[in-house]
């Protein structure tokens, strides 16, 4: 499967620190999921209702400039997100979550 996502970022005091992924899918229908790492409430709270305006517009499929427009719609003082990554390594989404979100708590991913 061909996955595109992006890493999000949360501005902290002095830094960026990385706490989701955003990520979008190939598959027919509304292939999107945005996941934020334990700790971030608010944060996967604001991401869920990204994902509940698309279902409610009735919005069947996103691709590339649905994460090039959020990439810029969220405030340089509240955090940033990565540019975005086209991949075909991982065999679902589930896959991709795990291993991103790993490399995140192990700092292998800044």
């Amino acid at each position: 499967m061909k996955f595109l996502y992006m890493v999000e970022y949360k501005f902290a005091g002095e830094a960026y620190a990385p706490i989701g992924v955003w990520c979008v899918g190939d598959t027919p229908g509304l292939d999107v999921e945005i996941r934020m790492l334990p700790g971030h409430p608010e944060e996967q709270e604001e991401a869920d209702w990204v994902i509940n305006r698309l279902v409610e517009e009735g919005v069947e499929h996103v691709g590339r400039e649905f994460l090039e427009y959020h990439q810029e719609t969220i405030s340089p003082y509240r955090g940033m997100r990565s540019k975005v990554f086209e991949t075909d390594q991982y065999p679902n989404r589930e896959a991709l979550f795990a291993d991103l979100l790993k490399q995140i708590q192990e700092g292998r991913i800044r």
